[in-house]
């Protein structure tokens, strides 16, 4: 157990020593082509002294620019500055972005959410979108009570005779009189023993 873990610790070291070297490699490489680039850079344009004299100074004037900065700690404190102020610039820019992606996605939420309910909210008279969830539920729960309330009186209503319609409708002939003669007076026996009970009920009939 002792080795294996000594391994391990071993090859996460060697590991860890591999990235590193590979790191210094890199900043060195990086470094002897911005070195490279840049005496490329200065003997090309000292090579245009002679061929025009206000070009060379400029450069010369550039060159010295280029030392200064990459001597001077105040120039790169302000350089750093201003990188910073740059990314925050470019951060806000795309927090305002996602921020208004986020409100156009949520009004697009909101506009499929009403066409999909349009005639329940038609019901209270409502013929646009709602912004605030507690109100859409509010509707909901309002039309569910309703479709309840619906559901209960008509399984004693309209179901029995559309139920009992459906079923004279594929019977023919002579047994479609009988059914619909006995259907009606059923009908009629039923509709009024409601009646009567609910004249008991009330005490209309003692």
């Amino acid at each position: 157990m002792n080795e294996d873990l000594d391994k391990l610790v071993e090859d996460r070291i060697k590991q860890k020593e591999a990235e590193d070297k590979a790191k210094a490699e890199a900043e060195e490489k990086a470094q002897a082509e911005y070195m490279r680039a840049k005496a490329e850079a200065e003997a090309k344009e000292t090579a245009l002294i002679a061929q025009d004299t206000a070009k060379a100074l400029q450069t010369k004037l550039n060159m010295e620019v280029v030392k200064h900065i990459d001597s001077s700690q105040a120039v790169a404190d302000k350089i750093e500055k201003t990188a910073d102020k740059l990314v925050d610039t470019g951060l806000k820019t795309q927090e305002n972005k996602v921020e208004a992606d986020k409100i156009l996605s949520e009004d697009e939420i909101l506009e499929a959410d009403f066409t999909k309910n349009k005639d329940e909210y038609l019901y209270h008279g409502i013929n646009h979108k709602i912004d605030k969830k507690w109100k859409r539920t509010i509707i909901h729960i309002i039309n569910d009570i309703w479709f309840v309330i619906w559901a209960i009186v008509s399984c004693f209503t309209i179901v029995p005779v559309s139920t009992f319609l459906s079923r004279i409708g594929a019977l023919k002939g002579f047994m479609k009189g009988v059914a619909l003669v006995l259907g009606i007076l059923l009908l009629l026996a039923c509709l009024g023993g409601l009646t009567y009970g609910c004249l008991k009920w009330t005490g209309v009939i003692q």
